[in-house]
Parts: structure tokens; sequence; C-alpha cells
């Protein structure tokens, strides 16, 4: 056992062998030189991985299992997110899906929408009834005054 690696066992051919639930990567990492660091061997969708999640090949030349691309959350790997910093901080992240706050919008709340239109037609009228309000009394007096 001494000269097998980490997760390996020596067996009766005197050969390294992973132990069950770990794995090597010939030719990149060996159960003798490297020991079995995977929790995989064959990459892409396998039944060595759980749920939804596939082998991919770790820069360090194991298997791991884990969610595809974009996604989180295993073993389902259904979730846009995993946390609120996915969200663009313009939301918040539950149950694996980002919530928006008011006035953003998209899978990952980075969408700006535009204000609603009816705080927009409240600004136009108050901007357009105050000169009224202000001309009226003016209006008034004079023609009252002249009278």
């Amino acid at each position: 056992n001494s000269d097998c690696g980490a997760n390996a066992f020596c067996n009766d051919r005197s050969d390294c062998d992973c132990e069950t639930g770990f794995y090597d990567f010939p030719p990149l990492t060996t159960a003798l030189s490297d020991g079995c660091l995977g929790n995989c061997g064959e990459l892409g969708r396998t039944n060595q991985c759980e749920g939804n999640t596939q082998c991919i090949l770790t820069p360090q030349g194991y298997g791991e299992c884990t969610c595809p691309e974009n996604t989180f959350g295993p073993l389902e790997c259904r979730g846009d997110c995993k946390s609120s910093l996915q969200c663009s901080f313009h939301g918040n992240c539950e149950g694996g899906k980002c919530v928006c706050f008011p006035e953003f919008e998209g899978k990952y709340c980075d969408v700006k929408t535009s204000m609603k239109p009816t705080r927009n037609l409240y600004l136009l009228l108050g901007a357009a009834a105050l000169p009224l309000i202000l001309l009226v009394p003016a209006a008034f007096v004079s023609s009252v005054s002249s009278g």
C-alpha cells in the first residue's frame, strides 16, 4: 500500500487500484504515482456522478462531478444562481433563481427596465400644471385691478 498514491491500494498482481468511489485519470494521473483523487473517471454524463452533475477534467488532472456550466445546486443543477452575487447586485438569489429588485429584470437581473409610464405621466402632468397654477392667480389679480 505504501507504493500506491492516496485512495489507492495494492492488488494481488502488485498493481495499484483505486478504492471504491475514487478514480485516477491515466495518463494524466495514475493510482501508483498520483493516487486516486477524482470522484469520476468518465468525462461527461456518467453513472459515476449523482443527479444531473457531470464529470469534468480538473486542471490537476482528475475527474470531478460538478454541475454543467451556468447551472448550480448539485445534485439537481437546475438553479440559475448559487448566491446573490450572481444576480448582478440587482436582486437576491432565492431557491436557485434571481428575484430582481424593482426596475431590473432578466435571468440575472442584469437588464434595467424603464421607469413605469404612470410615474412619468404624473411627473409630466405635475410639471405642466405648476406654471398654470402660478399664472392663473396672476391673471386674475391683473384683471381685478384693471377692472
